[in-house]
């Protein structure tokens, strides 16, 4: 066999009777397997013993294998069964040279509550892993139910090592969901976008990692989604639009206005193609900025009236170069990364427009809010302090935003050393507030005015020192 097949296709193959295909398999999985086997078997015999028997079995039961791309676990599960049944089977020896009084004592066994408490967590482990979309189940049931490396779990899945990272990562917070519901763990799960007005968000987690606070971010590519996760309750708060926040307030979800997220950060970019389609891509219809735009028109009706295209803010620079639209408005870094890739050209700031305005708000809910009140005061504290953090060290900041969001730590950079974003006052203001909603509703972005008593709330911020 040639042609470098993957890994899937070969099981298919050794699924129709091709014993080439089943020889290549085994080729390509003993390494690994072996790796597997001498983590529990001390012996090389013994571990020979085991993967030999499991690709005997695997080659008698192939045909109730339910997916291809399921075979390295399925056979990892397997081999460790083997590998039991080994390690079952060999009395434990015990030396003379060591041997006293209490060489010969049982082991204290586990109670009956330990042993109903393993299976139950196994149990809501697998349960957990069950879940996951079908792309990310067997990378992290191979890393986290067998214990393989990912060099090992590349390997047996015929995947690049920087794939398996990404596929643990982006199932982290799906299984720590998950599992705090078996704990019954309280959990703060937080919405953002990989953008650089959401930057301390994604500071803030870094920041918080083991220290306690019982939060869980969740990074999504679409306004539209995190929109309606947060209106049904599948996010507790969410770093959101100030105009799509109102959208929703107005439709009748709970939320509270707790800190502006940044100020600015957004950019209008033009294609450098001859023939550029004459439409704008924007991050949504309840977005800052069409009210931006709005404003604009006023004295520049020519790049406003532009007829718009919803376009994620991720995927604003391939439907660039696709001609989908010929320029964009949305946040930072993809106005940089647009420019530094010679996709487009920067025509216009934010900042320009309106110097200071009000762009993403943190939004909580207000049944979370009331209960959690001290959880949602310690986050607003550890944003504060990211905040404070990016300041005095903008490369820490365009670090976690390059490791979370794969955009390059050089162009985050530049966004945060000219100061592209701001994060300065970011108290929620109830006056500001209800002047953004007024040009909101004038832009045609808000169809009437929302109620605003209660909307802003200050009462999570810190409290200053005498």
């Amino acid at each position: 066999m040639g042609i470098p097949f993957s890994l899937a296709s070969i099981v298919c193959m050794a699924r129709r009777g091709d014993a080439d295909a089943w020889r290549a398999l085994v080729a390509r999985l003993t390494p690994w397997a072996l790796g597997l086997a001498r983590r529990k078997l001390p012996r090389t015999l013994d571990a020979e013993d085991a993967v030999q028997d499991a690709f005997l079995t695997c080659f008698r039961k192939l045909d109730s294998l339910r997916s291809p791309d399921a075979f390295p676990s399925w056979f990892a599960a397997i081999l460790t069964t083997h590998c039991h049944r080994i390690t079952a089977s060999r009395p434990t020896a015990i030396s003379l040279e060591v041997l006293d009084d209490n060489a010969l004592l049982p082991v204290t066994a586990r109670t009956p509550e330990d042993e109903v408490g393993t299976a139950q967590l196994l149990a809501a482990c697998d349960a957990a892993l069950a879940a996951l979309p079908p792309h990310l189940l067997d990378v992290n049931r191979l890393h986290i139910r067998h214990g393989l490396s990912i060099p090992e779990v590349a390997a047996a899945c015929g995947l690049p090592e920087g794939t398996v990272k990404k596929r643990l990562f982006t199932a982290r917070p799906l299984l720590q969901q998950q599992l705090a519901r078996f704990r019954g763990d309280l959990l703060f799960r937080v919405g953002y976008l990989p953008v650089s007005d959401h930057l301390l968000a994604m500071c803030a987690d870094h920041l918080l990692r083991g220290r306690g606070l019982p939060l869980l971010s969740r990074r999504y590519l679409s306004w539209a989604v995190l929109a309606g996760d947060l209106t049904h309750g599948r996010l507790d708060a969410a770093f959101i639009m100030a105009p799509l926040a109102l959208s929703l307030r107005g439709a009748g979800a709970p939320l509270r206005y707790v800190m502006d997220g940044h100020h600015e950060g957004s950019a209008l970019s033009l294609s450098r193609q001859a023939e550029r389609r004459r439409v704008m891509g924007l991050p949504g219809a309840f977005s800052t900025h069409r009210v931006l735009l709005a404003h604009l028109g006023l004295e520049c009706s020519g790049v406003s009236n532009l007829p718009t295209l919803v376009v994620n803010p991720s995927s604003v620079i391939a439907s660039m170069q696709h001609n989908e639209i010929g320029a964009f408005f949305c946040a930072e870094p993809w106005s940089t990364k647009c420019l530094h890739e010679g996709v487009g050209y920067t025509a216009l700031r934010s900042a320009d427009i309106m110097p200071h305005h009000l762009c993403c708000i943190l939004a909580v809910r207000q049944p979370f809010a009331d209960r959690h009140g001290q959880v949602v005061a310690d986050y607003v504290r550890a944003l504060l302090a990211a905040r404070d953090r990016v300041r005095r060290d903008p490369a820490f900041g365009a670090a976690v935003q390059s490791a979370l969001t794969g955009v390059d730590a050089g162009v985050a950079r530049q966004v945060l050393e000219r100061e592209a974003v701001t994060f300065d006052d970011l108290e929620p203001d109830a006056p500001r507030m209800a002047a953004f909603a007024r040009l909101a509703v004038n832009a045609g972005v808000l169809s009437e005015p929302v109620a605003l008593p209660g909307f802003a709330c200050p009462d999570f911020l810190p409290v200053p020192a005498p």
